[in-house]
């Protein structure tokens, strides 16, 4: 044991010349303490190409408090919507490359890299959203996360985009003809062009940053994108008629890059995938449950929703079919149209 004099003397050696040698000891070590907790804060990036008021950043706002409050402020999820990081390819490279650490790219990004997430792409092969969700979440997952894996990502979890719509601002599209010769833009997807060169279609590819901008200044005659996207956009502004025919389904895949998903506890982990889970259910519900609304809405402000018959638009779809086939191969084409058949 130190007497009073010999542990002055020691603290004094130590920390200088000082009234109170006790004040100095609790100051560094609440010091040393604020510090060590400061580090044990993991900051993750998350970056996507939804708009501020898009679910898809509603649910990743749910998706970011959630963690934060499991994890006790361990880890904090940091939102950068509306390619704030940069374009939906650039972001998956960065998340690839490990300088953003999560996205929520769109399945036809991942397909660059993953060839068999076109599959999700393949038109008309699904029944409807339900039908959607059983494969997503079961079989393609299981069969996607190791592919995923090989290019240095955490497959988290599917939310939604949803089932894609023509627009365009010429004339109503009742059938496969009505779309022969329009300037239509798709993103730079192999599936969706493939599948609007099928019906007749002039493709155009414009980044999803000059949407807007290319609708109201007439670049092309329509395009093609989820309800949400259209009404979220005020695409209807420019774009007089909507044909609803789900002809294909695009989903934001939420993806963390394997350096970031490695500075997590186990527990953490689990605590990010099962919040991932929910995201992609509150999203999928936003999505789905605005629809209607939305879709009254644009009527009330003199936009045309017409709803077609499907089969003549599916019948022209074997050109598509042999493209995705060549891209993806046809075994996974066919492991695909399985799942498909399996889970109806």
């Amino acid at each position: 044991m130190f007497s009073k004099k010999s542990w002055n003397d020691r603290s004094k050696r130590i920390f200088g010349r000082t009234k109170r040698p006790l004040a100095a000891v609790f100051i560094v070590v609440a010091c040393l303490a604020w510090a060590t907790s400061a580090a044990a804060v993991v900051e993750l990036k998350l970056g996507h190409f939804g708009s501020e008021t898009h679910p898809s950043n509603i649910a990743a706002k749910q998706f970011a408090d959630n963690v934060e409050k499991r994890t006790n402020g361990e880890v904090k999820i940091l939102i950068y919507p509306n390619n704030a990081l940069g374009s939906p390819p650039e972001v998956l490279e960065q998340v690839i490359m490990g300088a953003v650490d999560m996205s929520l790219s769109g399945q036809d990004q991942l397909a660059k890299h993953v060839p068999l997430f076109d599959a999700v792409s393949i038109p008309f092969s699904v029944s409807g959203y339900e039908h959607m969700d059983r494969i997503l979440d079961g079989p393609f997952k299981a069969w996607a996360a190791p592919e995923v894996e090989n290019i240095g990502l955490v497959y988290l979890s599917s939310w939604e985009w949803g089932f894609r719509q023509i627009t365009n601002s010429k004339h109503p599209i009742l059938t496969p003809d009505d779309v022969k010769g329009l300037k239509i833009r798709t993103p730079p997807a192999m599936a969706y062009q493939a599948a609007m060169e099928a019906l007749g279609a002039n493709v155009q590819t414009i980044s999803f940053s000059e949407l807007v901008m290319a609708m109201r200044q007439g670049v092309v005659d329509g395009q093609e994108n989820p309800i949400s996207v259209i009404y979220n956009l005020k695409l209807y502004e420019s774009q007089k008629y909507i044909s609803m025919i789900n002809y294909l389904y695009s989903s934001m895949t939420h993806v963390v890059s394997k350096d970031a998903w490695n500075r997590l506890t186990p527990e953490q982990q689990k605590i990010i995938q099962e919040e991932s889970d929910s995201a992609r259910l509150l999203m999928r519900k936003l999505v789905r449950d605005a629809e209607q609304q939305q879709i009254a809405d644009m009527r009330s402000k003199g936009v045309q929703i017409d709803y077609p018959d499907l089969a003549p638009f599916k019948a022209k779809m074997d050109p598509a079919y042999e493209k995705i086939k060549k891209n993806i191969g046809a075994d996974n084409f066919d492991k695909w149209m399985k799942m498909s058949a399996a889970t109806e």
